[in-house]
């Protein structure tokens, strides 16, 4: 019997068997009913095989699209709370939201795993980077602002992270966290041909009434939620329906991220582009909807703590 990773229900159980287009491996997913989290088990004992060089390398134009979101996103999180004060971001990647941070005029703080994937936010953007786990940061230290992008879902154990995460909110401090949208409308269209399921690299996959109850065992309470993203949810839409229609898995994601381009020069490629194209207009339509309909891809959810 497996447990739920979040509220520690019994009852889990397979609903989906999925293929990873990196490897071709199929993991099988487990589903609470309880809260509706699902996530892959058995978990690999080791990640590192499949994670290419170019996992989400992408291209000069796409980050600059990212930047300029990034920069959006912190203007509105700082009008939002009024002041400046000491952020931290986990998972910062590049650093590129931590650079968009440092400009609005936050002190920055950024963690990464390893020295090689925290280098360029260090060297090239001389940004304050620690290597390591969040017990890297002593008992007096403290952040009016903390963010997890695009991170939650790739962790084996969700909840110790969280409640590390709430020991290091100053009183009135923001947790802001970035996951996939298990309610969204992409991933009741296509189901196990979601791009963002991304398994194995995805181990959890969140509802959310699985984010709340996380966030509440934690010590923390959620109080925004919004599923607005300009730069996943009008891409995902053709991606979702190609991969529905049966093209090769994700092949517009392996383009943007620099794997399999040329396969662009061949038959499915063409095909793929057309259908793109073509899906230009309702993607956006799409998009939109699902926004108005709070069912986008992405749930961007504002926590503090509970105290």
């Amino acid at each position: 019997m497996t447990r739920c990773l979040i509220c520690d229900g019994a009852d889990t159980a397979c609903e989906l068997n999925v293929r990873d287009y990196i490897t071709g491996q199929i993991f099988a997913l487990q589903r609470c009913p309880a809260c509706g989290f699902m996530f892959t088990w058995p978990q690999p004992g080791n990640l590192d095989g499949f994670y290419p060089r170019s996992y989400r390398a992408y291209g000069p134009a796409i980050l600059a699209l990212f930047r300029v979101v990034h920069r959006r996103r912190v203007r509105s999180w700082t009008r939002a709370r009024g002041a400046v004060g000491r952020a931290l971001e986990i998972g910062c990647g590049h650093g590129w939201m931590l650079a968009a941070l440092r400009e609005a005029g936050w002190q920055t703080v950024g963690l990464e795993r390893t020295v090689e994937s925290g280098r360029h936010a260090r060297t090239t953007l001389g940004l304050d980077v620690r290597i390591g786990e969040l017990d890297v940061f002593g008992a007096g230290e403290q952040f009016d602002l903390i963010i997890m992008n695009q991170v939650l879902e790739h962790l084996a154990d969700p909840m110790p992270r969280l409640r590390a995460c709430a020991k290091l909110l100053k009183p009135g401090g923001w947790l802001i966290i970035g996951v996939p949208n298990l309610d969204s409308w992409q991933f009741h269209f296509v189901r196990q041909h979601w791009v963002h399921l991304d398994v194995p690299r995805h181990l959890g996959h969140f509802t959310r009434a699985a984010l709340r109850a996380a966030l509440k065992r934690a010590g923390l309470r959620m109080t925004e939620i919004r599923t607005t993203n300009f730069e996943y949810d009008p891409f995902g839409w053709p991606q979702a329906i190609l991969n529905a229609l049966g093209v090769e898995q994700n092949l517009l994601l392996s383009w943007l991220t620099g794997q399999k381009r040329n396969r662009l020069y061949t038959p499915v490629g063409w095909m793929a582009v057309l259908l793109t194209v073509l899906l230009a207009v309702p993607s956006l339509l799409l998009s939109v909807a699902s926004w108005l309909a709070g069912a986008g891809a992405i749930m961007e959810v504002r926590a503090v703590r509970s105290d």
